[in-house]
């Protein structure tokens, strides 16, 4: 499946409704720490090392600052992951938190 992008809003639902599903945060440890809306903190550049533990989820969610990087690793893993549905926050946590 292709990635999607969703809105903040649809976003946050999305994952909600979603069981078999992962949070992931695409962005540096420190920016994690500094604020996060949940999930896992893995740095853009270790997703892929993460690849065979990804695939057992159904539904992946990735959010980072902007989204920018969130819709980068996630049209990457499209192509590795056929059977997982991917999705990103398109304005990232700067969008989610508006809500």
């Amino acid at each position: 499946m292709k990635y999607i992008e969703l809105q903040a809003a649809e976003f946050k639902s999305h994952f909600e409704q979603n069981s078999n599903a992962i949070l992931i945060d695409v962005r540096e440890e420190y920016e994690h720490e500094d604020q996060n809306i949940g999930g896992e903190n893995v740095p853009m550049g270790d997703v892929l090392s993460k690849i065979n533990q990804l695939e057992n989820f159904s539904n992946i969610y990735f959010y980072c600052k902007s989204g920018k990087r969130s819709k980068a690793i996630a049209y990457n893993l499209s192509k590795h992951l056929e059977t997982c549905n991917i999705y990103s926050c398109a304005g990232g946590i700067q969008a989610y938190n508006e809500l």
